[in-house]
């Protein structure tokens, strides 16, 4: 996973363990692509003072991960949803077709909770 996923995917874990000022320098910086020197202009800062607040936040979220694991349980448990599926795929090869649309059924949903889960 590149550093720019990673970055917001603990956005998304752990954002609200954030100060409003940091959800709002972080969301300028990473997820609408403005640059220190962008973000420190529209609030009267530095760009160091804007580097500041964006290192806070990070170690903020990777220290939440560390403690809480979440994104990694989550990871897990997706790997864990795709050999389920991955066997429910190789086992309606072997059995009849009433079996078969049974057990598309049971991949659909749980394909479906997968990916709830992860929005």
């Amino acid at each position: 996973m590149d550093e720019l996923t990673k970055i917001n995917l603990l956005y998304d874990f752990y954002g609200d363990f954030l100060t409003d000022k940091q959800k709002e320098i972080f969301e300028l910086h990473f997820l609408n692509d403005l640059s220190l020197g962008e973000i420190a202009e529209n609030y009267g800062v530095t760009r160091q003072g804007v580097y500041d607040i964006l290192k806070r936040a990070q170690d903020i979220l990777n220290g939440c991960e560390e403690k809480l694991g979440m994104i990694r349980r989550f990871e897990d448990l997706e790997k864990k949803v795709e050999k389920i599926l991955q066997s429910l795929k190789e086992l309606e090869v072997n059995v009849p077709e009433d079996y078969r649309n049974r057990i598309r059924k049971i991949s659909n949903d749980v394909a479906s909770l997968l990916k709830e889960s992860g929005e």
